[in-house]
């Protein structure tokens, strides 16, 4: 028999798949867990109990919660329900409600981006909009995006001739269209061909009587005594040109090398506009030369479904005639779609590759990263992105999945694969100076699949770096990542409630703020997670001190059976046992000194270790009979944590039995017995309690023997 200490300090690898529970090959073996519930897996190598949930208000009918982020100390909560969005501060207060077009379905498959004050929302179904707040945070306005210039497509290329009177930018146009060409001295007229010319300022029409070339209409020739009729040519009545309609109002008409808005309508052949972009000349332009374009933007055709900001630009995609497509704004002018040549101009990308090319979600990463439902692509240049030196290259294709936003962490772009069941990373390779894609759940690929998927995602860089995911179930699941410390460690969590949605929010110092959309028995509330807190859905009452102590509050009804509570003071944290419940009300054993105490749903923290494995390469431990005597384990700060299901006491010798425990730091030896094989192997650590824990190592005492 042989006896050997084996410590396990570090917890870096997370939750592991059972499909790879006999890799002990691996090093994420020894860094890894059977299950870790309710724990966060840290940088430094340990293990915390997560922080519990603060119970901020209701938000009856809420689907959907997003960030609106001004600086790190100006954020606000985007509560979007149907037909409405409320805006919150960052303690959960109303500030505004804004009426929105948006179902309960369609808010589930929004797009958005925020520039500063401007927080833009796209979807298929519906035209772009963006909800804005004046300087001071005043002033809160939702309306549908106001575009100085859409981008177009074209109606029409009539076979009439159209005349503007005006070349000049921004000058006022009228633009006349003729059934008729205006006569061309260098042309051969057949008889009967119809002309116009334009007399003293009056338009004429002419029909030729003879063949001619050369010789301009008049209205007769002058002679002593009288008018002669002009030899070649005469005077008819023509219809008149049929071009425009009232319906063309808002339409764009490009035009001898320029583009003019048509602001008003006249007659069928007359219109008034604006000329957005100079003309070459103002001549005539024969039919066929100029064309009629439109708002690409509308119901048959769709709108744009993806939205980010680049480069000071504007970047929608996706439509439903047009899934491939890109428009990217006017450098500095999110409104101004008029395509040119000129370098800050606006252009069109279009997605090219032999995988799905429908344009789900637009992000930043060395380039505009295109995430297609079966590839990802990004648009990039050499220097600032212009019409001409742009380019669009397929770098992966794995595809990404509908409604979760790609997120950057560090240098690299996560998102979720197409079946929302695998998270992928794009990041630069130099070595082969492309992007790449890296799966993040290969280890841990159970916990979507068993959990009904991923929903949403969301990054808190403070303190941990941690990523944040909404399960097909409605439970949490959270991935520590860090790529300098090889932190890639999964964790699963239940908060008592089904959580709809997820956000966070920046702050100047410490944490950043973690928040959730959570139904509770059928109130939905706004929680935020706080690593002080205890219990989930929390809230701090009075207690009343009469015959009985007595909490009362309206929260304990949507609590549901999971209720505890406790109360800190400069010492320790104490466990206040609940003796009656009715309705709201509790009665607890209480000292009549307390008068301040926190209540909520109760939650686990569970982490089931492996057995150990002794490995020599091919050697292995697995078919022996494993024994562990004693295991030690190493604390920061904790109370009463049980193991196996039997309760670690922490108080020293020499401390009295009859005052309460002070958080322990330090080392405690726990006694174990029995012997096991190492595939009943069993060794779980758990803390049901409102308590603190934090694990910084385990150490096992253990004797092998052959069976």
């Amino acid at each position: 028999m042989a006896k050997i200490n084996l410590i396990k300090n570090n917890f870096t690898s997370g939750e592991l798949s059972p499909h790879i529970w006999m890799r002990t090959d691996l090093q994420q073996y020894r860094n890894g867990t059977k299950e870790m519930l309710n724990f966060l897996p840290i940088v430094e190598g340990g293990l915390k109990r997560r922080g519990g949930t603060e119970a901020l208000t209701t938000a009856t009918d809420a689907i959907r919660i997003l960030p609106f982020i001004i600086s790190h100390s100006i954020c606000y909560l985007l509560i979007f329900k149907p037909h409405q969005i409320d805006v919150l501060d960052s303690n959960g207060i109303l500030i505004k409600n804004l009426s929105t077009p948006y179902t309960a379905q369609d808010v589930k498959e929004i797009s958005y981006t925020q520039n500063r004050y401007q927080f833009f929302i796209a979807h298929g179904k519906h035209p772009l909009a963006w909800l804005r707040c004046s300087e001071d945070l005043t002033n809160w306005a939702y309306d549908p995006f106001d575009f100085y210039v859409p981008p177009l497509e074209e109606v029409t290329t009539p076979t009439l001739p159209l005349k503007p009177n005006e070349k000049g930018a921004g000058k006022t146009v009228t633009l006349t269209a003729s059934a008729y060409a205006v006569y061309d001295s260098t042309k051969r007229y057949q008889v009967g061909d119809i002309c116009h010319h334009t007399i003293s300022g009056t338009r004429y029409y002419f029909r030729a009587k003879k063949i001619t070339q050369g010789n301009t209409p008049t209205l007769g020739q002058p002679a002593q005594g009288g008018t002669i009729p002009d030899e070649y040519w005469d005077t008819t009545a023509v219809t008149e040109a049929q071009a425009f309609t009232a319906a063309d109002v808002n339409k764009f008409v490009f035009i001898n090398e320029g583009i003019i808005r048509i602001d008003k309508y006249v007659s069928p052949s007359t219109v008034l506009g604006e000329i957005l972009l100079k003309l070459s000349t103002d001549i005539e332009a024969i039919g066929n030369s100029w064309t009629l374009k439109q708002d690409i933007f509308e119901v048959n055709l769709g709108y744009p479904r993806a939205v980010t900001m680049y480069q000071q630009r504007l970047v929608i995609a996706g439509t439903k005639a047009y899934p491939n497509y890109i428009w990217l704004s006017r450098v500095g002018d999110v409104t101004n779609f008029l395509p040119t040549v000129a370098d800050g101009d606006s252009f069109t990308v279009s997605a090219s590759s032999d995988q799905l090319t429908n344009v789900l979600h637009l992000a930043q990463s060395r380039g505009i990263c295109v995430m297609t439902g079966g590839s990802e692509l990004v648009i990039s240049s050499q220097n600032s992105m212009t019409p001409t030196n742009t380019s669009i290259l397929e770098h992966t294709s794995f595809g990404s999945t509908e409604n979760i936003k790609p997120i950057k962490v560090g240098s690299e772009l996560i998102f979720v694969q197409r079946g929302a069941e695998r998270v992928r990373t794009l990041l630069y390779d130099y070595s082969i100076d492309s992007l790449t894609s890296n799966e993040l759940t290969v280890l841990a690929s159970h916990i979507a699949k068993k959990n009904g998927g991923l929903k949403e995602m969301v990054y808190c860089a403070e303190p941990d770096s941690i990523i944040w995911f909404v399960l097909g179930n409605g439970k949490l699941a959270s991935l520590t990542l860090n790529r300098e410390q090889s932190v890639i460690a999964w964790s699963t969590h239940d908060i008592g409630g089904t959580v709809l949605s997820l956000t966070s929010l920046p702050s100047t110092t410490g944490a950043d703020r973690l928040y959730f959309l959570v139904d509770r028995n059928g109130t939905v509330q706004i929680e935020q997670m706080k690593e002080g807190l205890l219990l989930d859905s929390a809230i701090k009452v009075q207690v009343q001190h009469n015959k009985a102590c007595i909490v009362e509050h309206e929260q304990i009804g949507i609590l549901g059976d999971e209720v505890a509570a406790y109360y800190k003071d400069s010492n320790s944290t104490y466990v206040i046992p609940i003796l009656n419940r009715e309705g709201n009300v509790l009665t607890i054993d209480c000292d009549p000194s307390v008068h301040e105490i926190y209540i909520g749903h109760k939650f686990t923290s569970r982490v089931s270790l492996f057995a150990p494995e002794l490995q020599g390469s091919p050697a292995t431990s697995s078919p022996s009979i494993i024994k562990i005597n004693h295991i030690n384990l190493y604390l920061f700060e904790s109370l009463n944590p049980t193991v196996n299901g039997q309760l670690v006491e922490l108080k020293h010798f020499n401390q009295n039995f009859f005052v309460a425990p002070q958080p322990f730091t330090g080392n405690q030896r726990v006694e174990m017995n029995g012997w096991n094989d190492f595939d009943n192997f069993k060794l779980i650590i758990e803390q049901s309690e409102p308590l603190p824990l934090h694990i910084t190592a385990v150490v096992m005492e253990q004797n092998i023997n052959d069976r």
